[in-house]
């Protein structure tokens, strides 16, 4: 890629973030955290975090959370429940 590719992905990738920003983060779906995942290097501030839940059908489902609900959800813990009854 060259330099001026590179820039505009670079520019282009922070007006998403930009936009991101202002908008909140939906509710993952119900069921047991099996798993969490912080999926960008620790330097970073505003590094996205994700749980992974086993909904009542089995079904392993992704989603981004704040800081916060991440900190508050251990794995084996109920989702949402977790994230309201550690507040």
């Amino acid at each position: 890629m060259n330099r001026r590719a590179h820039t505009a992905a670079a520019v282009m990738a922070a007006g998403a973030v930009a936009l991101l920003a202002g908008c909140s983060l939906p509710d993952g779906p119900s069921g047991v955290v099996v798993a969490r995942a912080e999926r960008t290097p620790p330097a970073t501030a505003t590094r996205p975090y994700f749980l992974t839940v086993r909904t009542a059908t089995g079904e392993r489902k992704d989603f981004q959370v704040y800081i916060e609900d991440f900190d508050r959800c251990s794995i084996g813990e109920h989702y949402p429940q977790c994230k309201e009854t550690h507040a």
